[in-house]
């Protein structure tokens, strides 16, 4: 039967395929599968990187759940240029704009680069997000240590070949002297700046001139120079990098943006050269949709930006997880406002899969299962039996922990063996609020006097009848929500209003959170002498 989870099927393509895609050529058995993942250290290191990491590990699980070795690599794409200042980095940096930035000094003083400072502070939370930890690689050190020279030469011996692929995808032809090697400026140290004039010999001629960026001109220092391919400091084009990149680490699959999946984009490219130039298969692609912030591309920029440690202050690593394994090209808009909706998600896939719940297509069961599993980290959590709405209520109203765990017992939500979890998922919750919703905050009505006035006769009778029907003995939350939409049919008092009343005398709103389980969860004495003296 043919596998549903897509990082299951991504293994099977990547087991079963025989030929290269541009060459007539069978592909040689593999040992080992590598998965490559990577990120450029000339942006921020938000969590929209962490897709491709996730998505990535996810195909090496697969991988090895099918009894195949696999492999997870990290590629720190250092040798790019410092393209513009992120908000939050200090100006003074702009004279280095170009500059490789793994060579561009750290604004902070703490690290011996640019590129190390974030790749520090990225690894100190990327590995809490995956189960398979990745072998790390740096673009700078192996072109320092020559693991790129046996590429760099065979393109080169090429380019001719190189130069009809690309020209093939563009509307105007390389220049004559074109070379897939750009070097960094041996004058300024700038890499985006040496304008490169011809290639001849084996030597790169260049001039350091401006180079303009989107908001940021690098500027070049007019130095004339040249340079040796195999010997001085630069790096490929990205449209010949990729394709080294491949062949270097023997690639059998890596992740890449939506925009790379139509024909002529710098995946196709790179894997005509891989194959053609190289003589090493293209590896499978992962394409997928990007993340938007509240419909919007995440950017430093426009202030949107979700930083790994900022998810892990109201969210564990699955709930991250979860979000990139679903289906790879739908487009995902993430909103701190609707992060209660995700935990639900999760939590109805949760049992699910541990068969609390049922679905009626088996099909669609299995691959939730599925789902659920390559969202963990380790052993599978359990199914927590407190939505994040409620969570975020008893963080609100009740403050240490014997007060929470008497709250949710009263409300049905407590079980003696997930109380570290129950309490961790409440802990997130008060995060959430205090950061993201503060509409949501909340507190306990102190004087009922208050808002007594503003109760209609109608609505008081409903407070009388459901105290009397509360005092009879305990009642769990949906017996409660029950009882409220009941005894308000009976007294022919609309739901708005029964809610409203119930609001209006806990907390002193007309909206609140779903109110037989706050109900519940309110403490049995204060909530009968509320609900007495709103009613007289």
């Amino acid at each position: 039967m043919a596998a549903l989870f897509w990082a299951d099927q991504k293994a099977e393509e990547i087991v079963q395929r025989k030929k290269f895609r541009y060459i007539d050529r069978e592909i040689p058995s593999f040992e080992r599968f590598v998965v490559k993942t990577s990120a450029s250290i000339s942006g921020v290191l938000h969590i929209g990187r962490l897709s491709d990491t996730i998505r990535g590990e996810s195909v090496v699980r697969a991988l090895r759940d099918a009894g195949y070795d696999a492999e997870l690599i990290w590629v720190a794409e250092d040798m790019d240029p410092l393209r513009k200042i992120p908000e939050g980095v200090p100006r003074e940096l702009e004279e280095y704009i170009g500059t490789p930035v793994s060579t561009t000094p750290d604004p902070w003083g703490c690290h011996s680069s640019y590129a190390e400072h974030h790749i520090a502070s990225y690894f100190e939370v990327m590995e809490e997000f995956i189960e398979v930890k990745p072998e790390k690689y740096s673009m700078r050190e192996e072109y320092r240590h020559g693991s790129f020279r046996p590429f760099i030469r065979k393109l080169l011996e090429n380019l001719e070949l190189v130069i009809e692929i690309q020209n093939r995808y563009r509307d105007k032809p390389l220049e004559k002297g074109w070379s897939p090697f750009t070097p960094v400026c041996k004058s300024c140290g700038k890499i985006i700046t040496p304008r490169v004039e011809r290639y001849e010999e084996g030597k790169v001629y260049y001039r350091c001139e401006d180079y303009a960026f989107e908001k940021h001109v690098a500027r070049g220092c007019g130095y004339e120079g040249i340079a040796d391919p195999l010997r001085d400091e630069g790096k490929l084009m990205w449209k010949s990098e990729w394709a080294a990149q491949w062949a270097r680490w023997r690639v059998a699959s890596e992740g890449a943006g939506k925009e790379y999946v139509v024909p002529g984009s710098a995946w196709w490219i790179n894997a005509e050269i891989c194959e053609r130039v190289l003589g090493f298969p293209m590896p499978v692609p992962i394409f997928y949709e990007h993340l938007m912030i509240d419909g919007q591309k995440m950017s430093a920029s426009l202030g949107n930006v979700v930083y790994p440690h900022e998810w892990l202050r109201v969210a564990p690593p699955q709930l991250l997880r979860f979000l990139y394994n679903k289906k790879l090209m739908k487009t995902r808009s993430f909103s701190w406002k609707e992060l209660p909706k995700l935990y639900d998600e999760y939590d109805h896939v949760a049992r699910v899969y541990y068969g609390i719940e049922s679905v009626e297509n088996e099909r669609e069961a299995e691959h939730l299962r599925r789902l659920y599993e390559m969202s963990q980290i380790g052993k599978p959590q359990p199914a927590l039996p407190l939505p994040f709405s409620h969570a975020a209520m008893v963080a609100q109203l009740f403050t240490g922990r014997e007060a929470i765990i008497a709250s949710l017992r009263r409300s049905g939500h407590y079980s003696p063996e997930l109380e570290e979890e129950l309490l961790k998922r409440i802990s997130y919750a008060r995060e959430w609020v205090e950061r993201y919703a503060p509409e949501m905050r909340l507190s306990l009505l102190e004087d009922v006097g208050e808002v007594k006035e503003k109760l209609s006769k109608e609505q008081r009778r409903f407070l009388h009848f459901l105290y009397e029907w509360l005092s009879q003995g305990e009642r769990s939350g949906e017996e409660i929500q029950e009882k409220i939409f009941s005894l308000a049919r009976e007294m022919n008092l609309s739901a708005s209003k029964a809610f409203g009343a119930i609001y209006l005398v806990t907390l002193g709103t007309t909206r609140g959170p779903r109110a037989g389980p706050f109900l519940a969860s309110l403490e049995r004495r204060w909530l009968l002498t509320r609900l007495k003296e709103a009613s007289e």
